[in-house]
């Protein structure tokens, strides 16, 4: 038994010994570790003034180009109202110089025609006169449907 006992003893030796080395590597472990965070940690400390500096300059460009698309878009709307208005008007222009030029050409036409009417008038009044004076009167006789009326 005192084997068993023995062979326990060193079996549990050897294990605490283990046990010692592992924590040990573990404590390196650690230690390097922590080196290098805190290696990481200044790094980082001497980037967050840059990065805060950058992160102000992007809120105010957002800013500015927030502003910007707002007076571009009121422009727009500007720019369109003024376009919708200036076709409207143009409309009403071309619409009333349509009417002035029909008025006139109606006035021209009148002012021509009227002139010609009387002339034509009093070339078919002569015409008849001359056709009953020189062929009698033919048309009681048989054309009766040809009348033209005078004027």
């Amino acid at each position: 038994m005192e084997t068993l006992l023995m062979v326990a003893v060193v079996v549990i030796a050897l294990a605490v010994v283990a046990q010692a080395g592992v924590l040990l590597a573990m404590y390196l472990l650690a230690r390097r570790v922590t080196g290098k965070l805190e290696l990481l940690m200044d790094e980082s400390r001497k980037l967050i003034a840059p990065l805060e500096s950058i992160t102000n300059s992007l809120k105010a460009v957002a800013d500015d180009l927030g502003r910007t698309a707002q007076i571009a878009r009121e422009q727009v709307l500007r720019v369109q109202s003024i376009v919708n208005e200036t076709r409207e008007n143009i409309r009403t222009q071309l619409h009333d110089v349509r009417e002035r030029v029909l008025d006139t050409v109606d006035e021209a036409r009148e002012t021509v025609m009227r002139p010609v009417r009387h002339y034509s008038a009093i070339a078919l009044a002569f015409a008849e006169g001359v056709r009953t004076f020189f062929g009698g009167d033919r048309r009681q006789q048989g054309k009766s449907g040809d009348e033209r009326p005078a004027a």
